[in-house]
């Protein structure tokens, strides 16, 4: 943990902050995306299965057209841990995110909404679990979707040298957008994860 913060803190000495790096992790939810988005699933899988990503990404447009929304492009690497039921394996993302920022109670909270695509080397165990239980599909490659909400750590506790640290909670997700990908309908999976994520 000290090694991170010292790594975090280092990245204050590299200019412009259009770039970020982000660190995560989170466990399956038993809840569909909806539920998660409107904060009435916050709960574990029965199969307890868990996520530890790291993501880069870079901003492409800032205060796009004089508004608070910034945009990214961003790619992330997860080892995904199958608690037993399945060799662990790791998922590749790769995405675009807007940011909506407020300002605040003297900090900066933001939004962020995301879209791209997610490619995992196994099927995770709760998506292969739904597929059975709604004679669905399976795929490999699959939508991704995030929502996060976070605020600057820097700003909350008065230290410049955390200053764009973000701390925040991510609703990540995987489906086949009614059967576009691998004609997966209505399977997919969630994780509720909390992340720090440091622009620099």
């Amino acid at each position: 943990m000290k090694f991170l913060l010292l790594f975090l803190l280092s990245l204050n000495l590299i200019a412009d902050n259009d770039y970020s790096l982000r660190v995560a992790a989170g466990s399956s939810s038993a809840s569909d995306f909806d539920k998660l988005y409107t904060f009435q699933g916050l709960n574990k899988s029965p199969y307890n299965t868990s996520m530890y990503g790291v993501e880069g990404g870079y901003r492409i447009l800032k205060d796009m057209n004089n508004w608070p929304f910034d945009l990214y492009i961003k790619g992330g690497l997860n080892y995904m841990n199958e608690n037993g039921y399945q060799p662990d394996f790791l998922e590749a993302t790769l995405y675009v995110k807007v940011y909506y920022k407020l300002e605040a109670l003297d900090n900066e909270f933001r939004v962020g909404l995301a879209e791209g695509i997610s490619m995992a080397s196994k099927i995770p165990y709760i998506e292969k679990m739904e597929a059975e239980a709604e004679d669905d599909s399976t795929s490999n490659l699959l939508n991704y979707m995030e929502l996060t909400f976070d605020f600057d750590m820097g700003k909350l506790i008065s230290v410049n040298a955390l200053k764009e640290t973000y701390f925040g909670y991510m609703i990540k997700h995987r489906s086949g957008m009614y059967g576009l990908y691998g004609g997966v309908q209505d399977g997919g999976s969630n994780y509720n994860c909390l992340y720090i994520e440091k622009s620099f």
